[in-house]
């Protein structure tokens, strides 16, 4: 039997995250949680460091889940609504939100501020009473020891437990980042069971391009990802971490010839999607090719759609 919905989960279904925001702390927070939005496209510089740290961050994921596989326990998001909002870590199984502000910069821009610390504890209330998590972490990410140091000092006692300030350096070339921060080394040695700096700085880069080309929209988890990226390696330099996880061929061709129809994959498994519903189709692999004719014959978008649901048993969700 499943447990009742709690309240931040009805909340959830019926608002967006401006609208709780609106509601819970007022219209001036909506507005500056909108312009917050807005200010999300960087320079080229600051975009290549928060995506070295997201890369980072999936590769630290993965490196701990080895021993069981479990990598959709973990994700991995960027530009998320938020008041802290330039990366977003879950780890699923603890209810665990981590949010980071990234600032590669060694100046006033990085230091912690009035401004951080207010962003931080409307972004723990959005956490715990929009999101559901148990436990929200909001990060100052810094490029300089230096001023991790200094804004260690600044943080609040009374925020300590949910406020926090980390280092992660920034170098022009993921084989200098690699060889510079051993934390990343590490878990590169990890998945690929090889110390090789080129066999890492190659592995980095496929994580990166799987990250970099996954769609804003698609809600993927690590274990998605990191699938996207063994996919892409010939040959595979991951040392079969997981199976592959794509959308069958024969399933992408036909939801293309369909206008607004299309296929992909969320956390492991496929979903067809079209004009705001989604299917999910957990045993795509496993369609039978009787059914699988049955499919690429129909003509009709709405009988192609039904015939998906009758297999998966469910409704559109």
């Amino acid at each position: 039997m499943s447990a009742p919905l709690t309240s931040y989960a009805i909340i959830g279904e019926q608002l967006s995250v401006a609208d709780f925001v609106e509601d819970s702390l007022g219209s001036d927070l909506r507005k500056k949680l909108e312009k917050i939005g807005t200010g999300g496209a960087s320079n080229e510089k600051g975009s290549r460091y928060e995506s070295y740290f997201a890369v980072a961050k999936i590769c630290s994921a993965v490196a701990a889940s080895i021993h069981n596989s479990n990598f959709d326990n973990y994700s991995v998001s960027a530009q998320e609504v938020a008041f802290v909002d330039d990366i977003c870590y879950k780890i699923h199984d603890l209810h665990e939100k981590t949010n980071y502000q990234a600032k590669n910069s060694s100046g006033p821009t990085a230091s912690w501020t009035k401004d951080i610390e207010e962003r931080c504890s409307y972004q723990k209330i959005i956490d715990l009473d929009y999101h559901g998590a148990k436990t929200s972490k909001n990060v100052l990410l810094v490029s300089s020891r230096a001023k991790r140091q200094n804004n260690i000092k600044k943080i609040p006692l009374s925020m300590r437990e949910y406020c926090f300030c980390e280092h992660f350096p920034y170098l022009e070339s993921s084989s200098s980042l690699i060889l510079a921060h051993k934390p990343l080394r590490d878990d590169l040695k990890a998945i690929c069971a090889d110390d090789n700096l080129q066999t890492l700085d190659t592995a980095f880069k496929i994580i990166h391009s799987a990250w970099a080309t996954s769609s804003s929209k698609a809600q993927r988890t690590v274990g998605d990802i990191v699938g996207e990226a063994k996919r892409m390696s010939r040959p595979n330099i991951f040392h079969a971490l997981l199976p592959e996880r794509e959308v069958p061929g024969w399933l992408m061709e036909k939801c293309a010839t369909f206008n607004g129809c299309y296929a992909s994959v969320e956390s492991g498994v496929v979903y067809v999607s079209y004009n705001g519903l989604k299917i999910s189709v957990p045993n795509a692999v496993d369609i039978d090719r009787e059914l699988q004719e049955a499919l690429l014959s129909t003509k009709k978008v709405e009988v192609f759609l039904q015939s998906l649901t009758d297999f998966t048993k469910q409704s559109f969700v």
